[in-house]
């Protein structure tokens, strides 16, 4: 047998990456650097330094797929004016202010929905004590509310405001 099978955890993670960045097939690229290996296995001329030659091999081949520059990840955000940061603010305080004049329990279901969007209905309804089956009605009678709430608000004239 060849003993090439502790290379993949070498080079399928840069694979995965580099055809994401890329846009490439990552199976075609781990596919096709296994072909390489392969071949050099069956020939005999693996290098000594086998884990360092697979990666620049998969490098190698990327490049050969694609000639355009890697997207650039957008890490850092851009940093709001101060008027995008008072009209933020406005906002959100205008939501709040909305979320707390709903009717009955929809100011706590719709608090438990933003704080873990990941809750299932059933999850809810045991936090909550309501019936599962009210979850999903319950949820859009709060939306509908809430959407009314902040459609009739108006926004501050700059006497209303002290400005």
């Amino acid at each position: 047998m060849i003993p090439v099978a502790e290379l993949r955890p070498a080079f399928a993670p840069l694979a995965a990456v580099l055809a994401h960045r890329y846009r490439l097939d990552a199976q075609d690229l781990e596919q096709e650097v296994w072909l390489r290996v392969l071949e050099r296995a069956a020939d005999g001329t693996l290098p000594r330094d086998r884990v360092s030659w697979v990666r620049a091999l998969t490098v190698q081949l990327t490049a050969q797929h694609t000639a355009r520059p890697p997207q650039p990840h957008r890490s850092a955000r851009p940093v709001p004016s101060a008027e995008e940061q008072l009209l933020t603010a406005y906002r959100h305080r205008a939501v709040r202010r909305a979320l707390a004049r709903l009717p009955g329990r929809c100011p706590e279901l719709l608090a438990a929905l933003s704080e873990s969007p990941e809750l299932t209905y059933r999850q809810l309804a045991e936090r909550l004590g309501l019936p599962r089956g009210s979850i999903g009605p319950t949820r859009s009678r709060c939306l509908g509310c809430l959407r009314a709430l902040l459609y009739s608000h108006r926004p501050e004239r700059p006497s209303d405001a002290g400005i």
